[in-house]
């Protein structure tokens, strides 16, 4: 029972790699930011596979790839600017046990606000 439990985690995870979501926030309630700018927040968030800890084999949760997310959803809303405010790359090495180190789950994200004119 245990290890069909980490084989379909193992399947899950598989195929929730690759994806990217993002997530967009542009009701403040009339707060603008601190240069008195319209804006957006934005929080991308990109999942992978990496074999070895390092090298990406589903999808790609690099920090580049995610900034480039990021900034493509920024153009979406029309942004002009974007001032990014935290970002993050978490590599799970420990999860699931063994097979980690193997197939390491990768999950990468970047938060900001996208400047409006």
């Amino acid at each position: 029972m245990r290890y069909s439990a980490m084989a379909m985690l193992v399947c899950a995870m598989g195929v929730a790699a690759g994806c990217t979501i993002t997530d967009t926030a542009g009701d403040l309630r009339g707060i603008k930011g601190i240069d008195g700018d319209k804006l957006t927040h934005i929080n991308t968030r990109s999942y992978a596979i990496n074999l070895f800890m390092e090298k990406p084999i589903v999808g790609d949760a690099t920090l580049n790839a995610t900034v480039q997310s990021f900034a493509d959803e920024a153009k979406k809303v029309g942004a002009t600017k974007v001032r990014i405010v935290q970002s993050d790359t978490s590599v799970m090495w420990y999860f699931p046990p063994i097979l980690g180190f193997i197939l390491t789950p990768v999950y990468t994200n970047v938060a900001g606000d996208a400047l409006l004119p």
